[in-house]
């Protein structure tokens, strides 16, 4: 796409894009920043970027929150800054235009509940909050299928980059559906080895690690008492408790 636009003259309509992509991007490094968190890489796209992070799984959901919503807010923002440039008379009209036109495209294709758009993992952190961790990977997983079926009928006789992008969705899709296991371990694991603050604490009967919660500390009813889920995940992570 950006090649096409540089060979048949639209360079301003490629550096608007760009510049809405990565103010978007700044967005999300704002947050994460504040939170000290560590940011791997940002991937730039033409529809939009991906920015990398090491954090826990078990972190608390409204900070993540706030972090996927980072580039919707900071694009707020840009629109805020471009109309009061163009009110002063500093933007022309034809390229006003042209941002509404590009920064909406890009703020409303994000805000879809399809992972791993801010709209998908939002929807996701927003499950998080009130059922299981590992029942909310299938339901968005469902929810990101289904928006994602509505998405193609829509684009279905659209430009070859709308193309690109429900291959890029499709792919990761499936590589999130692919990884569901991964994830559930890792979030077992992080709650097995560190001292995460939990809100809330439950009580529950059997030993289902399919009912953890995020922010939701469990115990377990054994022969009558109830035993911290830890020394539960340490049957399952603990090499010593083999030998």
């Amino acid at each position: 796409m950006i090649l096409s636009f540089l060979l048949t003259g639209f360079i301003k309509n490629i550096l608007i894009i760009l510049l809405i992509v990565l103010v978007h991007e700044l967005g999300h490094i704002f947050f994460l920043k504040i939170f000290n968190y560590e940011i791997l890489k940002v991937e730039i796209f033409p529809f939009g970027g991906v920015t990398s992070t090491e954090k826990l799984i078990n972190s608390p959901i409204n900070k993540d929150i706030l972090i996927y919503m980072g580039g919707i807010i900071f694009q707020i923002i840009l629109y805020f800054i471009f109309s009061f440039l163009y009110q002063k008379g500093y933007i022309l009209n034809s390229t006003y235009q042209l941002f509404i036109m590009y920064n909406k495209s890009i703020l409303i294709f994000n805000i879809l509940p399809i992972k791993p758009l801010d709209g998908g993992e939002i929807f996701l952190l927003i499950l998080q909050k009130f059922f299981p961790y590992i029942k909310t990977l299938s339901i968005a997983n469902y929810i990101s299928i289904i928006i994602l079926a509505g998405f193609i009928l829509y684009n279905i006789k659209s430009n070859l980059n709308n193309f690109i992008i429900i291959g890029f969705l499709l792919y990761k899709i499936i590589d999130f559906c692919r990884r569901k296991e991964y994830f559930k371990n890792k979030f077992l694991l992080e709650r097995y080895l560190y001292n995460i603050p939990y809100k809330k604490i439950e009580h529950n009967g059997g030993q289902d690690f399919n009912i953890l919660k995020k922010e939701t500390l469990h115990f377990f009813k054994s022969n009558n008492k109830y035993i911290h889920e830890k020394e539960i995940l340490k049957q399952k992570f603990d090499i010593n408790s083999y030998f």
